[in-house]
């Protein structure tokens, strides 16, 4: 009984951990993401939840290794074979130019004339999906319950709106200190 309390536990403040990183990187990365939106017109939860998801947060290596937040990869010119060229993950010298990349990036693909300005963040990740941006079977609800969870589209709503701090899921105990 007390191991299964002891685990119950670890697994609770694991959980609060992950929603106090969740909730750290929107705050830090919200104006990026409207950046992107104006530039581009990809709805700004559509960025922040993928780069939510393919950083873990902003906690996995590769984001703070090669300020890498999308898991973009380029070519590596150097290195032809006879099936082409190798990839590898792009390091970048800021996030900043890791979203921009992002917004570059999506702005190429052949689906991006249909649906650019569009708010439908799920017409955007079947469209992604379907031209292979990620390779996963579930992506597409893992980056959705991402937005779902952190209420993402708020920032789809007014392109000029930049919070002062994150609007927090109902699971979190920190007061919301939200002003437009």
């Amino acid at each position: 009984m007390r191991i299964l309390l002891i685990f119950l536990l670890f697994v609770y403040s694991a959980s609060l951990k992950a929603q106090g990183d969740a909730a750290r990187y929107i705050a830090r990365f919200d104006t990026l993401a409207i950046e992107v939106f104006n530039s581009y017109g990809i709805p700004a939860s559509l960025v922040l939840g993928i780069a939510l998801q393919e950083s873990a947060a902003g906690t996995s290596k590769l984001c703070k290794t090669k300020h890498n937040h999308f898991g973009t990869k380029s070519r590596v010119k150097s290195s032809k074979t006879k099936s082409g060229y190798i990839t590898a993950y792009q390091k970048f010298d800021d996030d900043e130019a890791s979203y921009i990349r992002f917004g570059e990036s999506v702005s190429g693909k052949k689906y991006y004339t249909e649906l650019k300005g569009n708010p439908d963040y799920m017409a955007w990740l079947k469209a992604m999906k379907k031209a292979k941006y990620a390779s996963s079977s579930l992506w597409i609800s893992h980056v959705d319950n991402m937005i779902k969870r952190y209420n993402l589209t708020r920032f789809d709503a007014d392109p000029s709106f930049t919070p002062l701090s994150p609007i927090l899921p109902e699971t979190d105990t920190l007061p919301v200190l939200h002003k437009r």
